[in-house]
């Protein structure tokens, strides 16, 4: 039983200690140490400069050039020497000193390794350590190792072009003028919260209560703009996300009837060139219940206000930006969509041509500094009762007119009853058939 529990420990901190994420380290490509083209760990095409066609793993383990794209990982062995990793398969690129191909990882095999030299911009010899580091060599179908160098022949030349990832971009960390809640009276009103005020009316002789309970709905609208900061410039990239996270702290200071009291964080759904824009709508409901007491032959009118809040709010903000990318692990595993760490996040954003000299590194992310506006056109928390008599109720006949005709016919019937019973008393006693007694 201890030995099957040891051996059961034993396993699972290998699964653990195997399944750790190779770290996204930069690679050595040249004495630079602000380029970050190349990070070991995450997904590239390899793409041949000559005829942009991709390193290919024909699923044999022999390597060519394909018009699809292949997935390949870089992982370091010591100085600045790599393996080069095929994402799916996990087989390191490998070579005989001539033909190309793939062999299943061996450590520290030194016809598994190779020496990425960057030439210009994104292009790399790419030199096998056996071989007298001699280039990777392609005529656009074969991969082969090349008879000799020449760091200007483009069959020579290699680009790594970083795949399957995604960066976010997140507006965060609000500030607001510092007099803003000294000043929030010039932004406010008071509006109607009814569409119109109710009259309660009593035409009797008694004191009527009457319970007015009612459903009010309001609409709030928000609109954020906000600055894409030098950092970002003018590109719009697909690969980068935009979205905002706001605390609940400014609608709480706005005093606003709001389901947003612990924040919202929502998409960008406008990306332009300079800023990124969202607008957001808001239905809020009042719940309105109040007794109104109305004294006899009186009317009272019965309505409601609230604080209608409008105001466009400056502020600063930070845009922190993380990315998440397929990684592979120690054990060769590929890793989906994974947190990346700073060294690939940098890689990535330079890719993207954004400028990552300026900008504040924390924990793996990078931030950066940006201004805004914050649009609210929204309504308060707190409505407020108002009831006023009107002058002393008397009916009027355009107001009460079948009230009155009512009474009238009902007066007539009376007084018609009376006639006719005194009318028939009187003529019966003429004729005899009623005696006075003696």
């Amino acid at each position: 039983m201890i030995c099957f529990y040891y051996l059961s420990f034993s396993l699972l901190s290998a699964v653990l200690v195997n399944s750790a994420l190779i770290p996204n380290n930069r690679v050595i490509v040249n004495n630079d140490s602000d380029d970050y083209t190349l990070v070991e760990g995450v997904s590239y095409n390899i793409v041949h400069l000559r005829t942009h066609r991709s390193l290919n793993d024909d699923g044999n383990y022999d390597i060519y050039a394909g018009q699809s794209p292949s997935y390949w990982t870089i992982r370091k062995v010591y100085g600045s020497l790599y393996n080069i990793v095929h994402m799916i398969s996990g087989r390191n690129l490998d070579s005989n000193t001539d033909r190309v191909y793939t062999s299943i990882p061996e450590d520290n095999n030194p016809y598994q390794q190779w020496e990425i030299t960057k030439v210009e911009n994104n292009t790399f010899n790419v030199e096998h350590l056996m071989s007298q580091y001699r280039n990777l060599d392609s005529n656009g179908n074969s991969v082969y190792i090349g008879a000799s160098n020449d760091e200007n022949n483009p069959f020579q030349r290699w680009s790594f072009e970083p795949a399957n990832y995604k960066l976010n971009a997140l507006v965060t960390e609000f500030t607001y003028p510092s007099d803003l809640k000294d000043k929030l009276d010039q932004y406010k009103k008071r509006t109607k919260l009814l569409l119109s005020n109710i009259t309660i009316k009593n035409p009797t002789n008694a004191t009527i209560t009457t319970t007015i309970e009612r459903i009010e709905k309001k609409v709030n609208n928000y609109a954020m703009e906000i600055k894409k900061s030098e950092f970002l410039g003018d590109r719009v990239s697909e690969a980068v996300s935009a979205s905002f996270r706001l605390s609940g702290t400014i609608f709480k200071l706005l005093g606003l009837n709001t389901d947003f009291t612990r924040g919202v964080e929502r998409q960008f759904g406008s990306n332009y060139e300079k800023v990124y824009r969202e607008s957001i709508v808001e239905e809020v409901t009042y719940g309105i219940k109040e007794q109104v007491v109305v004294p006899p032959f009186n009317a009272i009118e019965f309505g409601a206000t609230i604080d209608k809040v409008s105001i466009d709010i400056p502020f600063k903000a930070k845009i922190r930006i993380t990315g998440k990318a397929d990684r592979l692990d120690e054990s060769g595993n590929v890793v989906p969509m994974t947190d990346v760490d700073i060294d690939a996040l940098k890689c990535y954003l330079q890719k993207e041509n954004y400028n990552i000299i300026s900008v504040m590194e924390e924990d793996n992310s990078l931030l950066v500094n940006t201004i805004g506006t914050l649009k609210v056109d929204g309504y308060g928390l707190a409505s407020t009762i108002e009831t006023k008599p009107i002058s002393r109720y008397i009916p009027s006949t355009s107001e009460d007119g079948l009230m009155i005709t009512f009474r009238v016919i009902y007066i007539a019937s009376v007084l018609f009853a009376i006639v006719y019973l005194v009318g028939r008393y009187l003529h019966n006693r003429r004729l005899g058939k009623i005696k006075l007694p003696m």
